[in-house]
């Protein structure tokens, strides 16, 4: 069955995961929890990294120095996956959304990207709200098998450490979200993923109200246009209800993320606060593509009407599922705020 929108036929969409909670075991919440757990300790690690090395070499702690030396060298060695790197994003697969009370990926217009290449959309930009505390409905995305030929793009500050360089490697295919390496991609042919909405789109998590940070976010239509490659809107329903975090204090705290400092005071179980809390549902939805015209030097008025219609998509996303997400009667009073 197909429906036509805007002229052009859609095919159904299509559910490439969706797990049944009442199935999962207390082996299977365990090996959940130890996924997402080995994905925040990474994340957190890799940030304190340079100052765990330059306090090893300080007081002469050759061991660690010559481990964080002896990871950095396997993370950027010219490696391809292997055994270990597969057998590693299997286990991320299969146990990860077992952690969680029900987990579903849909793709609007059946566009699944690994069954797609050939499609007339082509190259996509994948752009993933809202970010949340620690990205879980993103790390979900990046260690699927149906986005193994997007790369996906992480703070330079954060891919530029061993840890994560090594973890995201073996997990799929990363890169750097500087503007020069992401023009690179973009003009290799990749198909790119990347949360725009940042350090102030997690600043702004809530458990009770979903909230995007885009208004300002005027970047990756830029390249898009500039290469001609379409977007695509994902909304991730259920990422602010993982992880409690202090509100307030706004414009100071949205200052402070221009100068690339996280002002995030989250936690999660209060006996385990690094882990997300229990029995939340993820609903995420891969929008259709907006197709873009390719612009060599698009103007401020040729981004400014294209992002406009980014945001304009991305409401739509929001309205037309949050009812499923959420259920009927949460749904019609959940709201979407545009920061």
């Amino acid at each position: 069955k197909t429906t036509t929108i805007m002229g052009e036929k859609k095919s159904k969409d299509v559910t490439v995961l969706e797990t049944n909670p009442s199935t999962t075991t207390a082996l299977d919440s365990f090996c959940g929890a130890l996924a997402v757990s080995t994905f925040i300790v990474t994340w957190l690690a890799s940030l304190a990294s340079p100052l765990v090395l330059i306090l090893a070499l300080n007081q002469g702690y050759h061991y660690i120095t010559a481990f964080i030396i002896f990871l950095t060298i396997i993370a950027y060695a010219p490696w391809k996956h292997g055994v270990i790197s597969h057998s590693f994003q299997a286990f991320l697969n299969r146990y990860h959304p077992l952690y969680y009370n029900g987990v579903s990926i849909v793709f609007e217009g059946g566009q699944v990207p690994s069954q797609s290449q050939s499609s007339k959309h082509g190259q996509t930009f994948f752009a993933v709200h809202p970010h949340g505390a620690f990205c879980i409905g993103w790390s979900f995305l990046y260690h699927s098998p149906f986005m193994n030929k997007v790369r996906f793009c992480f703070a330079p500050a954060l891919y530029a450490s061993p840890f994560f360089r090594l973890f995201s490697r073996m997990a799929n295919k990363p890169g750097s979200a500087s503007r020069p390496s992401m023009d690179a991609y973009l003009r290799a042919g990749d198909d790119v993923a990347l949360p725009p909405g940042g350090f102030e789109e997690a600043t702004l998590t809530s458990t009770t109200q979903d909230r995007v940070f885009i208004k300002k976010r005027y970047g990756f239509v830029r390249l898009c246009l500039k290469h001609g490659v379409a977007i695509r809107p994902v909304y991730v329903f259920g990422e602010g209800r993982l992880f409690n975090n202090v509100q307030g204090l706004w414009s100071t705290r949205l200052a402070l993320n221009r100068w690339s400092i996280p002002m995030l005071f989250v936690w999660g179980l209060w006996y385990l606060p690094l882990l997300p809390k229990r029995g939340v549902k993820l609903h995420i939805v891969v929008g259709r593509p907006l197709i873009v015209p390719k612009i060599e030097s698009p103007t401020k008025e040729d981004v400014a009407l294209w992002h406009g219609k980014y945001i304009v998509e991305l409401k739509r996303i929001y309205e037309e599922h949050k009812e499923v997400a959420y259920g009927a009667a949460k749904g019609k009073e959940a709201k979407l705020e545009i920061w």
